[in-house]
């Protein structure tokens, strides 16, 4: 299950096109069994830029635990936040009669994570740094949210071919999951 630099570029590519509303973005993602199992190594691409978040958002909470423990806990979380949903969805995409096309959906959702950090970072850390006025900086970071969920939107839309509504309702159910697994986490530390 070997990935090369040209599977990564593509695939980011395609997860880059999708975010343009442009469904020909699947095209450039390897949606076989075996691409949705390799789209799993988005989350060792964008694991550095989740700890910069972790850092800025949580500084004081992570500080005062055990650095054991706080890489415990934070460790066990990233991995269950990277396949709690695509686990849900593996029955939500057979309920849906959309089976045949789960893997294809595993593995653009997890390129797009790569797409999401690349535009959420950069905010954020001019949110977060004081190197922009707070309400200002607090407004960008909440429009880059509401642009990712509908980035996400578009990704479940596109791969699992399923109308408008029901794909919000699934991007509210990845919602509902990640803060769960959030929540969780941040009452252990």
């Amino acid at each position: 299950m070997t990935l090369t630099a040209r599977d990564v570029a593509y695939s980011v590519f395609g997860a880059f096109r999708l975010a343009r509303f442009d469904a020909k973005g699947l095209d450039y993602i390897d949606r076989t069994p075996e691409g949705a199992l390799r789209s799993f190594y988005a989350a060792v691409i964008v694991l550095p830029a989740y700890v910069l978040i972790l850092l800025l958002r949580n500084w004081e909470r992570i500080s005062g635990a055990p650095l054991f423990t706080a890489l415990t806990v934070e460790s066990i979380s990233y991995v269950v936040s990277w396949t709690a949903y695509p686990v849900i969805m593996h029955t939500v995409a057979s309920m849906l009669d959309r089976a045949p096309r789960y893997p294809g959906f595993v593995a653009a959702y997890n390129w797009s994570s790569v797409v999401q950090m690349a535009v959420y970072v950069p905010v954020l850390v001019l949110a977060e740094t004081g190197l922009l006025p707070e309400p200002f900086g607090e407004a960008l970071v909440f429009g880059v949210m509401m642009a990712m969920l509908t980035y996400q939107w578009f990704v479940l839309r596109t791969a699992l071919d399923i109308n408008g509504f029901m794909a919000a309702s699934l991007v509210l159910l990845d919602l509902l999951v990640s803060a769960m697994i959030s929540d969780f986490s941040d009452g252990m530390l």
